[in-house]
């Protein structure tokens, strides 16, 4: 198209903006809304409250599985902190186990990983019933010990919690898009496991490629709400 001259008046040149500023809503419209979404609006997402509080209770678990990842390697620490953050993140407290031949010479290829996670579930009959069953063990070795395990999260005290809205995008939890094979397993074999609801899945791992975009997944995570006493900095479920 030859650029209008000078002289080519008044209405051309208001008929050229008019044609980019269509091209260029035409090409906004077209960027998925998960792409276009800014690191300052992923943050605003989370910690978004959601319903009412509700009665919950901490719950214990213990959960293993084999992790193998074709295009990203992690070192065993490095797997292990990364996945106690993505944890935290969700108000689960975990400690993280790697074990593999390869470590720690090395990176981990295939490793097992062990989560002993205690997370907060709502207090229905079912988890209390579960809860009980071991009740009378936890009495008997407070009775041998003559004294009450003071950690809360040994408590079988009920606490007020509340559904809040987390997106693990890259944030603070520094995912990078090597670390959407990382995610994509979790969410298979330990989101199941916790209080989290997915809410938006745009987790698209590329088979043995690296994926270009960052892994985004949108999860509603059961989370203890802070004690009128907590210090500022302080996790929920420490400091007694």
């Amino acid at each position: 198209m030859a650029r209008p001259s000078r002289n080519s008046g008044v209405f051309s040149g208001w008929a050229s903006a008019l044609a980019a500023a269509s091209l260029w809503l035409a090409a906004l419209a077209a960027v998925p809304a998960s792409a276009a979404e800014s690191p300052a609006e992923a943050s605003a997402t989370a910690g978004a409250t959601s319903a009412d509080p509700v009665q919950a209770i901490w719950k214990h678990q213990e959960i293993g599985f084999y992790f193998q990842s074709f295009t990203t390697f992690y070192s065993c620490t490095g797997l292990e902190a990364k996945l106690e953050r993505i944890m935290r993140e969700l108000g689960v407290h975990a400690k993280v186990r790697v074990r593999s031949a390869d470590c720690p010479a090395s990176v981990a290829r295939m490793p097992r990983v062990t989560m002993r996670v205690v997370g907060p579930v709502e207090a229905t009959p079912e988890e209390l019933a579960e809860r009980d069953k071991n009740k009378s063990v936890r009495e008997l070795t407070e009775r041998v010990r003559g004294k009450k395990n003071a950690h809360p999260f040994d408590s079988l005290e009920q606490f007020p919690a509340q559904w809040q809205r987390v997106s693990l995008t890259r944030g603070r939890l520094d995912l990078q898009p090597g670390d959407c094979e990382l995610i994509e397993e979790l969410q298979k074999k330990v989101l199941p496991k916790l209080a989290v609801r997915i809410v938006k899945d745009d987790v698209q791992c590329s088979p043995n490629q690296l994926t270009l975009g960052q892994p985004r997944l949108e999860v509603d995570a059961l989370m203890e709400l802070p004690k009128p006493d907590q210090k500022a900095g302080e996790q929920p479920g420490e400091g007694n």
